[in-house]
């Protein structure tokens, strides 16, 4: 029995001792005494941490050229609609030539030297003739009176006016001699006018394509009424094509008068009637005979 005990008490010494030999060899591991790993292995094994994860000022920002373009487009816009009314409007007068349905070119200037434009009507206020239009085309050889402005070499109009007169072009119009005459109107309509004219006993018709040609009557006064007529006195320019008077201006002062040959007439009848009645009163003679051979008694 005591000797059981004994072997029993052995034993547990024995496991004891394992078990401290066992915690000797773990805290040797974790101590000073355990071996270092190799450099080969470090490399073998980098940690999670070798690989960084990227910042967030990796991510590529917008370009400055990008966020102009964005700011632009929107506030472009805008600064479009405030400049328009901060552009600076030159007007200018001329002949219309050519149109669509948003542009018109006039023809302009003179003495030999003439131009051709063509202006931008898309967003024009558009009046002829005092009517308004949305846009053209509008009829050709117009007299336009135009309001524009000059942006990317682009000529547009704010206004476009007419009174409804058309004309020829002026390299047209300086291409044959210009004329001009005044007379009395015998005939006219829509296309022609005809008119007496001349002097002291000479007188003649001449007839004139009118269909072209800006007319500008006056109110006459008295009767209250305007538009080209008979028995007006009107002044005329003109030039010669192919043997037709063409007119390009009428002009009166809206008064009706007699022809020149009608004036001569009656002219010369007052004024015989006035020498017949000196050369009366200076004979004194109730028998005073006259170059016709016959006596005031006759009559």
């Amino acid at each position: 029995m005591n000797y059981k005990k004994l072997t029993a008490v052995f034993m547990a010494l024995g496991i004891a001792a394992t078990c401290f030999s066992g915690c000797g060899l773990t805290e040797g591991n974790g101590g000073t005494s355990a071996p270092e790993p190799t450099k080969a292995a470090a490399t073998a094994a980098p940690k999670a941490t070798a690989t960084p994860t990227p910042k967030a000022s990796a991510v590529p920002k917008p370009t400055k050229a990008a966020a102009q373009t964005g700011a632009g487009a929107q506030s472009g816009n805008t600064g479009n609609t405030s400049s328009e009314a901060e552009k600076e409007i030159t007007y200018i007068n001329g002949v219309l030539t050519d149109s669509d349905e948003d542009s018109v070119t006039i023809e302009y200037g003179s003495d030999g030297d003439f131009n051709q434009t063509t202006f931008d009507i898309s967003n024009a206020d558009i009046q002829i003739g005092g009517n308004k239009k949305q846009g053209g085309p509008l009829a050709a050889n117009l007299n336009l009176k135009i309001g524009y402005y000059v942006e990317n070499g682009d000529y547009i109009a704010v206004s476009v006016y007419g009174d409804g007169s058309e004309s020829m072009t002026p390299s047209w119009v300086d291409n044959y001699e210009m004329k001009s005459v005044s007379g009395n109107v015998r005939y006219n309509d829509d296309s022609t006018m005809t008119i007496e004219t001349g002097s002291d006993g000479d007188f003649y018709e001449m007839t004139f394509d009118i269909s072209s040609a800006e007319l500008d009557i006056q109110v006459d006064e008295v009767i209250g009424v305007s538009g080209l007529r008979t028995s007006l006195n009107v002044d005329v320019n003109y030039y010669v094509k192919d043997g037709v008077n063409i007119a390009t201006y009428v002009y009166s002062n809206g008064t009706e008068y007699f022809s020149p040959s009608q004036l001569y007439n009656m002219e010369q009848r007052n004024t015989q009637a006035e020498e017949d009645t000196q050369e009366y009163e200076e004979s004194g003679d109730e028998d005073y005979i006259d170059e016709d051979g016959e006596t005031f008694e006759d009559y």
